[in-house]
């Protein structure tokens, strides 16, 4: 069993995710009730949550079983392909290229 802290650590973490997640139902809604006012800058802000929602999801993970099984941590979750691919290509401080 899980010590306390760990409990509590992913009681707030689950209580992010629901949270975001009723968010983003409530927004679906809107989008469906009335298309053409919802639909202006949701698209940005429904990517934002779920990439919020999976790192949550990935940092309940890393807490209970020691490893982001999703996707990884921050920088796996919310930085784009182009970052993404030059960090690859960028020798760890250390290392010779």
């Amino acid at each position: 069993m899980a010590d306390e802290n760990t409990i509590t650590l992913v009681n707030e973490i689950l209580e992010q995710i629901g949270t975001m997640a009723n968010a983003l139902s409530t927004g679906l809604v809107d989008l469906n009730c009335n298309p053409e006012d919802a639909a202006r800058g949701y698209a940005y802000i429904y990517s934002t949550m779920a990439e919020r929602i999976g790192w949550l999801a990935d940092l309940g993970l890393t807490h209970t079983t020691g490893s982001p099984d999703i996707a990884g941590g921050a920088e796996d979750w919310f930085m784009p392909p182009s970052y993404q691919s030059a960090k690859r290509k960028t020798p760890t401080v250390g290392e010779h290229s």
